[in-house]
């Protein structure tokens, strides 16, 4: 059914009907197609740790000593890197594809993985054994029937611990309603004769459409913007994504509703800076300040205004014990790094010394504490233990907010010298070995030109890095392998 913004918006039904989890459509076309391997960063648990940590759930149980599950785990790309790097940790993945989870578990024994188990599972009568700290639900719920989606938040509110988290992705409107419209139009261009000259696939229209387009209104650039994302997701995603045989939308409001119903409360965004969406104004924020009285209506309002298309959103029980007042204090307690956002030059030495400090480090992740320890060492006498403290406190949990600083649950080292023997861990070692990507230590994808997986496959710490070079040169004389080599270090893909 399709979703529309009610007064009261529609519950979803308590109680399934009795008919298959998945209709034919999208049974077909998993077994016509394989899910692409992908890892999701926004699932990553050290920064799902974080937000809830920030959201006030202090006592959700650490990266390293929890349980993980997964919904829709596909061939296990996205939760096989997250048990190797927590290997105390117990992690169970999910999904209605035999095949899927054949694949999964081959690549769990071959890379030595112990703490990590894959069922194949229908979600309309599964049960769930024990609770769980972190449930991800991505690219599930929007994708699957009604009834189906109900079980998701079914599942979520009766098997999270009490302190669990749960992060759940799915396609929100207003903001997704011209990329809704836009797919029976591409399609319908891509199997007209008459509309040849546009492109004969999906995606050569979609190029097309943006070429068009141009950007000299908000429409045009809307537009253009979504039809070059198409093309960016290009024929391997496509199918699962915006084309799929479901790909609904809801408004925020109703799916927080539907959440409550099911005794789960909205903490935030999976990722910190999701919380302050890209389009709003710093003044339209201060403005917006009284509506933090009624959070659903404040993320509704910001929403529209943003023209967001997805959330990844965090929801814990309703009864989770919550920090009433968290401070910014509770930056302490992380791991700092980086971020992807530059930020504007500030005055306070604290912060400058600070801010070089991190820039030194990079691209590793030291502990906010250490870092604060390096920076009154730098200051010597003028160092203010008291409001130093508060300043840069305060000024790293903004930074953070706005994408400008990274905040993990625990540092991450990684080596910048020259690599003698490079070496990949095993399991991307695995990955490389089947042709799948490699995940760097930020859990992104990497996939690199056809053949390459060959050479990173031979990165098994046995040969020298000279040797290496001169397969490179043989194999792949464009390639200039110590760049590289230097970017695979940089990511932490090799050691």
């Amino acid at each position: 059914m399709p979703f529309r913004l009610h007064a009261n918006p529609p519950r979803m039904a308590s109680t399934l009907p009795a008919k298959k989890v998945m209709n034919d459509p999208v049974r077909e076309l998993y077994s016509e197609r394989r899910y692409p391997d992908l890892s999701h960063p926004v699932t990553d648990i050290s920064r799902l740790w974080v937000s809830a940590r920030v959201a006030g759930l202090a006592q959700l149980a650490e990266p390293t000593n929890c349980r993980v599950l997964e919904f829709g785990c596909a061939a296990g790309q996205n939760l096989l890197p997250l048990a190797a790097r927590y290997p105390k940790s117990d992690f169970t993945g999910l999904d209605f594809s035999d095949t899927a989870v054949r694949q999964a578990r081959q690549l769990s024994y071959d890379a030595g993985l112990s703490n990590i188990r894959f069922e194949t599972a229908d979600l309309q009568h599964w049960r769930a054994s024990h609770p769980c700290d972190f449930l991800i639900a991505h690219g599930v719920f929007s994708w699957v029937p009604d009834e189906v989606k109900t079980r998701v938040l079914d599942h979520c509110g009766q098997v999270l611990s009490e302190s669990g988290v749960a992060c759940i992705s799915y396609n929100t409107l207003p903001g997704w309603s011209l990329r809704r419209d836009l797919v029976p139009l591409v399609k319908a261009l891509a199997n007209n004769p008459a509309a040849a000259g546009l492109g004969e696939t999906v995606e050569s229209v979609a190029a097309s459409l943006a070429d068009m387009a141009g950007a000299n209104t908000a429409h045009a650039a809307n537009v253009q913007a979504i039809c070059r994302d198409m093309v960016k997701k290009g024929p391997t995603v496509l199918p699962f994504d915006d084309f799929a045989p479901i790909c609904d939308a809801v408004y925020f409001a109703q799916f927080a509703t539907w959440a409550a119903e099911r005794g789960l409360r909205y903490l935030g965004e999976a990722r910190l800076q999701d919380n302050l969406p890209d389009g709003v104004s710093p003044e339209a924020f201060d403005r917006l300040a009284p509506l933090a009285a009624d959070p659903i209506l404040l993320q509704q309002t910001l929403d529209l205004l943003s023209g967001r298309t997805h959330r990844n959103s965090l929801f814990c029980r309703a009864d989770a014990p919550l920090e009433d007042n968290t401070t910014t204090a509770v930056v302490m307690h992380f791991a700092a790094g980086l971020g992807s956002i530059k930020l504007p030059p500030v005055e306070s030495l604290a912060v400058s010394q600070f801010r070089e400090l991190l820039e030194e480090v990079a691209p590793s992740c030291i502990s906010v504490q250490e870092l604060i320890r390096r920076t009154a060492e730098r200051l010597g006498s003028s160092w203010d233990p008291a409001r130093h403290g508060r300043e840069l406190a305060g000024w790293i949990y903004q930074a953070a907010r706005l994408g400008g600083i990274e905040l993990r649950s625990e540092p991450l080292e990684i080596r910048r010298e020259s690599l003698a023997a490079p070496q990949l861990s095993p399991l991307n070692l695995h990955f490389a070995a089947a042709n799948r990507p490699v995940v760097d230590v930020r859990h992104f994808p990497c996939r690199f030109p056809d053949g390459h997986e060959r050479l990173l496959a031979a990165m098994d710490g046995s040969q020298p890095a000279d040797q290496l070079a001169e397969r490179a040169r043989e194999e792949f004389p464009q390639l200039d392998f110590p760049r590289w080599l230097a970017h695979l270090a940089e990511r932490g893909i090799v050691t």
